[in-house]
């Protein structure tokens, strides 16, 4: 019954063949020779069906799923769709593609290794498995159903995020985030601030038509959104080596930076979140010797590195 009121995405048309489903995630379209691709799938059975009849309503059957990263909003409508045409193939980088096919791994890596909580095992955390037909290159040239993609390394929001060009545009994955979600979230997910720094600056460095990020609008510019993400990242930084000019304990510090960020953690799945994301800070500022960290009293310790000091474990 449900099938029947599930209303058709329409897709947002860029070029005669490049657009976009858009979305709380927006899912990339191109139509290739024999079919439509998709960049990424969105979160879950529900937002699959849309999609379905988003192709239907345009007539183009689904060819190819390409994954920029393997979080669970972003693959999670990959089992319904293939269900549908089960000779789409997809593709994802090598490490994503490993928690494509064994979901559980997300959860798992979010409770620092250890069984996930029951709360943890959520649509948001724990996608349904897919499988993943072929490994994408990290850099370089690609042709997909007569269909030619650069492929750009992003990494930092995710191990090993790609975006994509065709056409001359550019499907940014969630390498940069827009304004109105940097305001809702304060503290974005990343695993690792550095190289979310570097993929940044990549951006930069591209000129194309235009940019879709995985959350945010489509624009013919990403410079005005590409800077904001490095003042926002960069003003987090600050905000941590302050609280960390006294000597603090990773849950201490933790709580310090919400409290300054006007966040309130309430469930098990923001504490997850929340405590991955400020790791992936201090592993950042630690990769540019901004902090450093020592064990003393069974306690993990972190600290400002002064001026002149070494910014290593000490």
């Amino acid at each position: 019954m449900r099938d029947n009121i599930v209303s058709a995405y329409t897709p947002q048309m860029i070029t005669e063949r490049v657009g976009y489903f858009p979305g709380h995630v927006n899912i990339g379209l191109v139509i290739g020779n024999s079919g439509a691709i998709l960049i990424d799938s969105g979160l879950e059975a529900q937002t699959a069906k849309k999609i379905k009849k988003g192709l239907d309503a345009i007539a183009q059957p689904l060819c190819a799923i390409i994954q920029t990263h393997a979080h669970a909003d972003h693959f999670g409508g990959n089992a319904y769709l293939l269900g549908c045409w089960p000779e789409a193939k997809v593709f994802a980088p090598p490490l994503e593609e490993a928690i494509i096919r064994y979901p559980v791994l997300e959860p798992i890596y979010l409770n620092m290794g250890a069984e996930p909580l029951a709360e943890l095992k959520n649509k948001f955390l724990l996608a349904q498995a897919s499988r993943v037909d072929h490994l994408l290159p990290l850099e370089g040239m690609l042709e997909i159903d007569g269909v030619p993609f650069t492929i750009l390394s992003l990494p930092g929001h995710s191990y090993q995020q790609v975006g994509l060009i065709c056409e001359d545009i550019c499907f940014a994955a969630d390498s940069y985030l827009g304004e109105e979600v940097l305001e809702k979230h304060k503290l974005p997910f990343l695993v690792d601030a550095h190289e979310t720094m570097n993929s940044l600056r990549k951006l930069l460095s591209t000129d194309c038509r235009g940019y879709l990020p995985g959350h945010g609008a489509y624009t013919t510019s990403s410079q005005g959104a590409v800077h904001k993400n490095m003042e926002w990242h960069e003003r987090i930084y600050a905000v941590i080596e302050d609280i960390l000019r006294e000597e603090r304990g990773v849950e201490d510090a933790l709580a310090l930076l919400c409290e300054r960020l006007h966040i309130s953690i309430e469930n098990a799945t923001s504490y997850a979140l929340f405590r991955t994301a400020f790791m992936g800070y201090l592993v950042g500022l630690a990769k540019e010797k901004r902090v450093a960290y020592r064990f003393a009293a069974n306690r993990w310790l972190w600290s400002t590195v002064q001026d002149g000091a070494e910014g290593e474990d000490r």
